[in-house]
């Protein structure tokens, strides 16, 4: 196989520099000896176009972020179809319950937090010391 100047193992320390200085001196996102060629992060770019064909639903120009409406690790995931605003959320509440089912979470949330309290004091109240016998490891010193 005759040594390419594009294929880095085959050129010599002299021709790796001066790629490496290419892909150093290219824009971001960009390599090639003219800085044309795309860096497809999740696709492949396209010879004749030398525009990225993107995998799944990753958005171009450079395959890094999903398109519109897709979301995921691989971008192969879209919100539910039927829900696109908190309006169209399948559960209405009607305006006149809103304030008293607010007040009535607010009640259970603070007789929650009295049990609570409540339970706390009698567990410390009904604390008992522990025995000599389980404290003490040596017998006291004699008193005469």
């Amino acid at each position: 196989m005759l040594p390419n100047f594009a294929d880095p193992f085959h050129s010599s320390k002299k021709k790796k520099k001066l790629l490496t200085t290419w892909l150093v001196n290219c824009p971001p996102h960009w390599t090639g000896a003219a800085c044309d060629w795309p860096i497809c992060v999740h696709g492949r770019a396209n010879p004749a176009t030398k525009l990225c064909n993107c995998y799944n639903y990753y958005s171009p120009p450079f395959c890094i972020s999903c398109l519109p409406g897709y979301w995921g690790e691989s971008c192969d995931r879209q919100p539910l179809k039927g829900v696109t605003s908190a309006s169209d959320f399948p559960i209405r509440i009607p305006p006149f319950l809103v304030k008293p089912i607010l007040f009535a979470i607010a009640v259970l949330f603070v007789l929650l937090l009295v049990f609570l309290i409540y339970r706390i004091r009698i567990y410390i109240r009904n604390r008992k010391p522990p025995r000599y016998d389980d404290i003490a490891k040596d017998l006291p010193p004699p008193y005469s």
